[in-house]
């Protein structure tokens, strides 16, 4: 019996503690097990989920689907004598990235539809499902402390895709096909502006009164993400929103031409602007296709 009698002791001291702290104990349940809303008809705050973002699971779920294309240098496009060959060149070298961007829309806008769904089904729907919900409404310039119908229907005009026609051919346009000084010197290939002194190129013509520089970029892929953060967030293009919205709407298919109409304002020429790159689209859709067959983009003339 003596050589029971303290490990009988410290088995019931240590359960003494336990009762002790257990309340005190993080009890949390992991991120791979899902916590359910109980309460699907009374959206939780902002405020409420936001803790949950950081998590491996919705981390997973704001990120890019396909790994990052293969980092390379810019080709000389100025020393390739074939027209033809020269717009393969250009449209092989940024295609990967414009792909990658649009792959991401296509997994992130999918798992808003399936939300919507259980919204219309009242059914439960997790607090990480909130979190990813609200991660976004950061991500795409959306300051919303409660969602609700109005604003995740203006978050799904913004999650969705830009036709490789449109976005190839505003860069084709921007960047006289990669030889400007602005794609050499910053791999800007959009003509985007920045205004905090250092942060880009000063226009050769920049007037007295102006202060804007044209933003210098690491990679090819962060101007064209830059792009796309523009025309699927800034006010000046809600038309171009509206009119892709407008065609899922009706079941039909998002076309370059088409969203070409919404760039009213990306340039002073106004309708010049639009019938011009209508223009590119239209004649430079058949050579698009052809690298299709390598690289994987979809012109969606």
């Amino acid at each position: 019996m003596r050589l029971l009698k303290y490990p009988l002791l410290m088995a019931v001291s240590a359960l003494v503690l336990y009762a002790l702290y257990f309340p005190f104990m993080d009890t949390a349940v992991p991120d791979e097990e899902p916590i359910v809303w109980f309460e699907p008809l009374e959206h939780p705050l902002r405020t409420d989920v936001m803790g949950y973002v950081r998590s491996e699971q919705v981390r997973k779920r704001l990120a890019y689907p396909t790994p990052a294309p293969v980092k390379k240098p810019l080709p000389d496009f100025d020393a390739i004598a074939d027209i033809n060959e020269k717009k393969q060149a250009f449209f092989a070298f940024l295609g990967p990235h414009v792909a990658r961007e649009n792959n991401r829309l296509r997994a992130l806008r999918k798992q808003l539809l399936e939300m919507q769904t259980q919204f219309e089904r009242n059914q439960p729907v997790t607090v990480q499902d909130y979190a990813f919900l609200y991660a976004l409404y950061d991500e795409f310039r959306m300051d919303v402390a409660h969602t609700d119908d109005d604003s995740f229907n203006e978050l799904l005009k913004r999650v969705d895709v830009l036709p490789a026609s449109l976005v190839l051919m505003q860069a084709a346009n921007e960047s006289a096909w990669g030889t400007s000084r602005f794609a050499v010197e910053g791999l800007n290939f959009f003509g985007q502006w920045c205004f905090r002194e250092g942060c880009g190129l000063v226009p050769l013509y920049r007037g007295e009164d102006q202060f804007h520089e044209v933003a210098r970029f690491e990679t090819a892929a962060a101007s064209i993400r830059s792009y796309f953060y523009n025309l699927n967030t800034f006010h000046s293009y809600e038309e171009l929103r509206d009119i892709r919205a407008d065609l899922r709407s009706r079941n039909k298919p998002v076309r370059g031409e088409d969203l070409a109409r919404g760039l009213l304002r990306y340039s002073e020429r106004g309708e010049d602007y639009i019938a011009e790159i209508s223009g590119m689209i239209r004649f430079n859709c058949p050579i698009m296709q052809e690298v299709q067959q390598v690289v994987a983009i979809s012109p969606s003339c």
